[in-house]
């Protein structure tokens, strides 16, 4: 639906949908479900809220209280601070340690919950790439981290090794990844440059979303076998991606992740997927 279509179809009983995050240039959230409600002739439309950190908590109180308001999606660097925001959370939310999705119920109450790390197993298999007994290294161990390593955990992956500047991320989130899935080896990975052994290579950092910022670590030549995956989605290549793309490695970006998250996106909002929805094919990566 082109931008006039959908601002001529905007009524005073259009129910509004948010993302919050800080940037928030980057995100493809709106033009998905705006596509979704324009299929399925819903009367809604999601937009863009730059969020900072300083204001987040006062910019989803105001929004909160607009009685039109029915969901906001959370993208960085909101995901973990959000979960004090909402009055309950999903166990898979409680085991993350945070949400990026959150629903007005019934009563008024607000209800959260993680999809990040769902999607992007779901994203992997559509690609082909299967999980079970793999050995994967993460770079990221922060809101978006944090789903992403339980759901492969959950998905049956040999080994996670976890590194992120901030040392004290990586140590409680493999603590909480042994109490619930001790089938997987889980570590802390001090060297995050190196991949040896690897089958798979996760950046759920943001390093590499700003113009400059180069790659999340110093690697050298990666094997042609190595899988990767950055899960920001613009630049649509990332330095990583590029890296890997010359190493003749197969990699991809966010774009799986949030496919895969498409179904889960609409059951939690409710919201029917028509049969003939085309995916994300118009929707630019």
């Amino acid at each position: 639906m082109s931008g006039a279509t959908q601002a001529s179809r905007i009524d005073g009983s259009t129910r509004l949908f948010g993302i919050l995050g800080s940037p928030v240039t980057q995100v493809k959230t709106p033009q998905i479900m705006n596509a979704l409600f324009a299929a399925g002739g819903i009367n809604a439309v999601c937009l863009p809220f730059e969020a900072p950190v300083a204001s987040f908590a006062q910019v989803v109180a105001g929004l909160k209280s607009l009685a039109n308001l029915d969901g906001l999606v959370v993208t960085v660097p909101h995901k973990v601070s959000a979960m004090a925001l909402v009055d309950a959370v999903s166990a898979t939310a409680a085991q993350v340690g945070a949400i990026n999705v959150m629903r007005r119920q019934p009563d008024g109450s607000w209800f959260g919950d993680m999809f990040d790390g769902t999607g992007l197993v779901i994203g992997l298999e559509r690609i082909g790439f299967a999980l079970r007994g793999k050995r994967v290294k993460q770079l990221g161990a922060g809101g978006s981290g944090a789903a992403v390593a339980f759901a492969l955990a959950g998905a049956g992956v040999a080994s996670l090794a976890l590194s992120d500047p901030n040392r004290a991320l990586p140590d409680e989130l493999a603590g909480r990844l042994n109490r619930f899935h001790p089938a997987c080896q889980v570590s802390v990975d001090i060297d995050p440059a190196d991949v040896s052994g690897i089958d798979l290579l996760i950046n759920c950092s943001p390093v590499g979303m700003r113009p400059g910022d180069g790659m999340p670590a110093s690697f050298g030549a990666f094997p042609a076998s190595l899988q990767v995956v950055d899960i920001i989605m613009t630049p649509a290549v990332t330095p990583l991606l590029a890296h890997a793309q010359q190493c003749g490695c197969r990699a991809t970006n966010g774009r799986p992740m949030i496919e895969g998250q498409l179904a889960a996106f609409a059951t939690f909002f409710g919201i029917d997927v028509p049969a003939s929805f085309p995916c994300f094919s118009d929707t630019p990566a």
